[in-house]
């Protein structure tokens, strides 16, 4: 009788116990709230919706007034002493906040390049960051001196924001300004080669146009010209403005929204001498502006000499000093004397630190 032995069992492959996505299943799709709410948190967990408005002037040109025509407050301006701060906020239709922070520059700060540095220094999103200069028609002496140390000071800080970054980070910032530059002038701008365009953007609002108007034609002729001349140089835009006027006022409040909540740019343009001037980024010609006249000779320098033998003729009254600590019309005993003990003090501080620094066991 045959013995039959029964087959040892087959090996089998061990059950794969991982879970796999069923393609047969359909994934739950996310309704438009949920996609709202998904953007909302991206756009905000990378800032991407704070911009930057940062306004200098010379003093009493309204600035402050500007400020509160556009957060809509009805409160009496009171004088900015040295750097101000607020801020405008906005809902969307998909409930997410976007932030503007508006920076208030005192007229007399002017003179303290450390004031206009703090703005622009301090902050990491300069490719959403715009620049508002504001002059005061009715004091024609001053604009010239208000629009240089604006532009002076504030390239000089954009220099040592990009310094203070690393190699990356500023190669990329100068890339991101460039691209924006370019777009922010337009294919039509015809005079790219000759122009020094500002790296941020520059909104130049020339106020009280009210009393301006009563000045002489010829006048008010070069002024507008050198205006001109010097904010297509930068590629800046150029609008005068009056509280009186309602057009006037409602295209500022849409210079505001566009560099705070990018809304779109105010439309319209008027580059006439006899009625308040309206003129975008890029949107003026050398040709235009001064006919028969060389575009390679025009420079800051040449529009600055311009209106001095033709506007302002300066003297040493109208110039800013340096250190207004040394100018006579500042004079205050008790203050002067208070000063100069601060600045003794300060002296023999910076001597012993420095002697002490020297020695190997005391570090000050």
């Amino acid at each position: 009788m045959s013995s039959y032995k029964t087959p040892p069992p087959s090996p089998t492959k061990a059950k794969d116990t991982s879970e796999k996505p069923n393609e047969n299943i359909i994934q739950p799709r996310l309704s438009l709230w949920d996609l709202s709410v998904v953007k909302a948190k991206a756009k905000r967990s990378i800032g991407e919706d704070v911009t930057t408005i940062f306004i200098v002037g010379n003093k009493s040109s309204g600035k402050t007034s500007l400020i509160f025509r556009f957060l809509e407050k009805n409160e009496q301006p009171k004088p900015t002493l040295a750097l101000d701060f607020t801020f405008a906020r906005k809902t969307t239709s998909d409930l997410s906040k976007e932030v503007c922070h508006i920076w208030e520059l005192g007229g007399d700060a002017l003179l303290f390049p450390q004031l206009i540095e703090t703005p622009i220094v301090t902050n990491r999103r300069l490719d959403k960051f715009a620049i508002f200069v504001v002059l005061d028609l009715s004091v024609p002496e001053t604009l010239w001196v208000t629009l240089e140390a604006a532009i002076v000071n504030s390239k000089k800080a954009i220099t040592k924001a990009l310094s203070s970054m690393n190699k990356s980070d500023a190669l990329t910032l100068t890339k991101v300004l460039d691209e924006k530059l370019s777009k922010r002038l337009g294919d039509e701008c015809v005079d790219k080669q000759y122009l020094e365009p500002f790296p941020l953007p520059i909104v130049i609002i020339g106020t009280k146009y009210d009393l301006f108007q009563s000045f002489e034609p010829e006048q008010r002729k070069t002024i507008c010209r050198i205006l001109r001349l010097a904010s297509h140089r930068l590629g800046a835009s150029l609008n005068f403005y009056s509280n009186l006027d309602v057009a006037q006022n409602r295209r500022v409040r849409e210079l505001f929204s566009h560099y705070a909540f990018d809304t779109p740019f105010p439309k319209g343009i008027c580059q006439d001498t006899n009625k308040p001037l309206m003129i975008p980024h890029g949107g003026d010609s050398f040709e235009q502006i001064w006919p028969g006249n060389s575009p390679a000779q025009f420079s800051l320098d040449f529009f600055k000499h311009l209106f001095e033998s033709k506007i302002a003729k300066f003297n040493e009254k109208s110039a800013m000093p340096e250190d207004p600590a040394i100018d006579s019309n500042f004079k205050e005993n008790d203050v002067d004397e208070l000063r100069n003990r601060i600045m003794d003090e300060i002296t023999l501080t910076e001597r012993v630190r420095q002697e002490f620094s020297t020695t190997d066991n005391y570090i000050v």
